[in-house]
């Protein structure tokens, strides 16, 4: 998990098609956008409306949606003991979204890739992985959410963090590995509730979370991510290539007029 960083934020509708009711759905995140915190909100004009949620706020509204609202404010103020209550109220996390807003709305309107929704949220989720890597108050931001949201999978026995990648995409299955601690599993998943989330490429990796707020019953929640150390590793190898590539400038001509003329002088 030490190399995964999972990106902040996640489309806050990408459940609703995995729920029945998307009417109850909206409820939950009307209530959890008041009881954690605002996510992220901006217009691609015909195209409609993005909703960014917080990964926090995702796994309540998976939580709300698949067992009841009394677990999901059990997890939500978990979170908040954590230390999102404190982070959501900072001064960079304010400004971090301010960044995204615009950002992201400024990507997104200039591209032509705006005529379904799974296009859609591989988009966001492709533009928020790139503005990570570019803006370090934004990923200093990922890296506060990944820290508390791994105080939350310690202190809860209901919620697993898991890492994983994506292998395929065959029609309507995606195969994927998640690795448990103990051993890599292969896991077929739905390709579209995947793709709700972002998640598409070949090799993509992600954090799965999942959820066991019964016995009985489980949920896994995707987030994309990013490889922290295979990003360091491409940096690296950027950089001694660049080096490699690097040849010194040549030595200005000697210009033997000059240089006679001043040793006249001398």
């Amino acid at each position: 998990m030490n190399t995964l960083l999972e990106l902040p934020l996640a489309s806050a509708t990408a459940l609703d098609q995995a729920f029945n009711s998307k009417a109850a759905m909206q409820k939950y995140r009307r209530i959890f956008r008041r009881e954690i915190g605002e996510g992220v909100q901006f217009s691609l004009g015909r195209a409609g409306t993005v909703q960014l949620a917080s990964v926090p706020v995702v796994a309540c509204l998976a939580t709300a949606g698949r067992w009841n609202l009394g677990s999901a404010r059990r997890l939500a103020r978990v979170y908040k003991n954590a230390g999102l209550s404190e982070l959501m109220k900072s001064t960079p996390y304010r400004n971090a979204m301010e960044l995204v807003r615009t950002a992201m709305q400024r990507r997104i309107r200039n591209s032509r890739t705006l005529r379904s929704s799974p296009q859609l949220s591989i988009l966001v989720a492709k533009s928020l992985a790139e503005l990570t890597l570019e803006e370090g108050l934004l990923k200093d931001v990922a890296v506060s959410m990944a820290k508390i949201s791994t105080k939350v999978d310690e202190e809860l026995d209901q919620i697993k963090r898991l890492p994983g990648h994506l292998v395929r995409i065959d029609g309507h299955g995606a195969l994927v590995v998640v690795n448990t601690g103990e051993r890599e599993e292969l896991r077929l998943v739905d390709s579209a509730y995947l793709s709700s989330f972002g998640i598409h490429e070949q090799g993509q990796p992600f954090v799965m979370y999942q959820l066991s707020w019964s016995p009985d019953t489980t949920t896994s929640v995707y987030f994309p991510a990013l490889d922290v150390e295979a990003r360091r590793d491409i940096d690296r190898d950027l950089a001694a290539r660049l080096k490699a590539a690097e040849r010194p400038l040549p030595e200005p001509a000697e210009q033997p007029e000059v240089q006679a003329g001043l040793a006249q002088e001398g």
